[in-house]
């Protein structure tokens, strides 16, 4: 039986490296636990934010 899986708000600040502007974001994940819902979040901005840096400011699990 798979582990059971919860939902997470995931919110932070996309810093782009070519000229150091923020952005804020949240997004909602699927997820095992807080720390697998942040490799989720990163592992999608890694592939479909610009280049840049991301800073993780708050993880809240949504109500089942």
């Amino acid at each position: 039986m798979p582990p059971k899986q919860n939902f997470f708000k995931v919110s932070g600040v996309l810093i782009q490296s070519k000229d150091a502007s923020k952005q804020n974001f949240s997004m909602f994940v699927k997820a095992i636990d807080d720390n697998h819902a942040v490799i989720l979040t990163r592992d999608y901005l890694k592939n479909n934010a610009p280049a840049g840096s991301s800073i993780i400011k708050g993880i809240e699990k949504i109500k089942e």
